[in-house]
């Protein structure tokens, strides 16, 4: 047997009943309710409990025997990694750290492409890419800016990503106020008004793209989003020829977390637009349940090209379809603060020389 206690819609407090106004009173913020919207309340609440519901559908195919015949895998002995590729290749490097030992090895199950996305940034546009970035960049360490910036490795590499498809069916609650003043007397009153906002609406997720390597870091691979999967083919070994592939490494059910995070913010974004005319909006539950959840293994285009200063290596990565970039070399504090500063210094020079000449004309004394 359990105890069953209202709360105050607008701080959360227990409410009491009062018999004389025949209401319910909280006794935390002062505001009093009509026992009739209590309950409508407490069954929303109830009704959303026990909603929540995010589990996706994997769509995992097998290669066929030919396709196995005609796709190599390789694990690499240095890190591990799983690479593979098409059966004209006899020898390949490791995408991840380069080294070149590489041992036969054999497919995972349910790791077939269904789709995959051929590159459109050829090698020689990737490298005037990487070069033309720290060109721009002002703050960035010296050490990238001086001297020549050798490239060390440079990989055409499909990377794995799992696509994700549903309905969301959301239901959100937020609590709201409003604030109003009004003057009696010799006193200014203010007034404020607490309010239960709920919304629930449905919104459609295709093609959710979340990184399918272990090695390969979200950050970077989400910084070079979107893809257009418009551009997307079929997948057969032929189409990895000349180019390096990475094999799903995270199961659909070890990057449904992230999906399912990816959706909630998406989710909460689009309800909360829909919220406005209030001073404070603080959500108060969120319950999101997917609909024909699945999820479906790709290949997507990734240069990676590796660089070395001071014997630290950094990556850079580009989107091979859209040429979009990134790289984890970080930002010179040193040279932000001193462009800061100086910015300041020139703001006020200006405001003391237009003192001084205001002065001078008389405008000021």
């Amino acid at each position: 047997m359990s105890t069953l206690t209202y709360k105050c819609p607008s701080c959360g407090a227990p409410l009491n009943y009062d018999g004389r106004q025949q209401e319910m009173t909280c006794g935390s913020c002062g505001n009093t309710f009509d026992p009739e919207t209590i309950r409508a309340v407490n069954e929303i609440q109830q009704k959303d409990e026990g909603f929540e519901d995010l589990r996706w559908e994997t769509k995992e195919e097998e290669f066929s025997q030919q396709e196995l015949n005609e796709t190599r895998t390789y694990s690499c002995s240095s890190c591990g990694a799983q690479l593979f590729t098409d059966e004209t290749t006899v020898a390949t490097e490791c995408a991840f750290c380069g080294s070149p030992s590489v041992i036969p090895a054999q497919f995972a199950p349910g790791t077939r492409p269904e789709k995959i996305i051929p590159f459109l940034i050829e090698k020689e546009q990737a490298e005037k890419m990487f070069r033309d970035y720290f060109k721009q960049r002002k703050l960035i360490p010296n050490i990238f800016q001086k001297g020549t910036l050798q490239i060390e490795e440079i990989r055409k590499l499909y990377a794995p990503f799992w696509l994700f498809n549903g309905v969301a069916d959301a239901r959100m609650t937020y609590r709201g106020t409003t604030v109003s003043s009004h003057r009696s007397g010799q006193y200014m009153v203010r007034t404020t008004r607490h309010f239960l906002i709920r919304r629930a609406g449905t919104l459609d997720f295709k093609d959710l793209p979340v990184d399918a390597s272990e090695r390969l870091d979200n950050k970077i691979t989400e910084s070079i989003e979107p893809f257009r999967n418009a551009d997307a083919v079929d997948f057969i070994p032929q189409t990895l020829s000349g180019a390096q592939a990475h094999r799903a490494d995270l199961s659909p059910q070890q990057c449904e977390e992230r999906a399912n995070t990816r959706v909630r913010v998406s989710t909460d974004e689009a309800f909360r637009r829909t919220v406005g005319g209030y001073v404070s909006v603080v959500p108060e539950s969120s319950n999101i349940r997917i609909e024909g959840g699945s999820a479906e293994p790709v290949l997507y285009p990734v240069w990676l090209i590796t660089t070395r200063k001071q014997d630290k290596l950094y990556t850079f990565a580009i989107n091979g379809q859209t040429g979009d970039v990134t790289t984890d070399v970080p930002w010179s504090r040193a040279k932000f603060f001193g462009r800061m500063l100086s910015m300041g210094l020139g703001v006020a020079a200006a405001g003391l020389l237009a003192v001084y000449l205001l002065s001078s004309m008389g405008v000021i004394r």
